[in-house]
């Protein structure tokens, strides 16, 4: 992330931000398009989904930011979801690390 300005953030932020954003002023066509997918996609409240990023991140030694988000928003309960995220990564999940993965999200369903 070059940008200073810029971080990671959860579906359920975005959703929060852009609902926020709504109450302020009218939204333009992308925007308006984002919102009803984090609405569609968003299983988490933004508490939840950043608790559930800090978690991961504490938890699993092989777990980078961007992936802990990636988590966050997929909510993979499989370990072919999980490896899938990975997929892009250098690293790939073994089973054990798929499974503690999996239990860690399974808290905050």
């Amino acid at each position: 992330m070059g940008d200073e300005h810029s971080r990671y953030m959860t579906l359920a932020e975005v959703k929060e931000l852009i609902t926020s954003e709504a109450e302020d002023r009218e939204l333009n066509y992308e925007q308006s398009l984002a919102l009803t997918h984090a609405e569609k996609f968003t299983q988490l409240s933004t508490e939840d989904s950043l608790k559930l990023v800090k978690e991961l991140m504490e938890t699993c030694e092989f777990m980078n930011e961007k992936l802990a988000y990636k988590m966050a928003d997929i909510l993979p309960l499989e370990s072919d979801g999980v490896k899938a995220v990975f997929s892009k990564d250098r690293y790939t999940p073994s089973k054990e690390d798929s499974e503690q993965i999996i239990g860690i999200i399974k808290k905050y369903l």
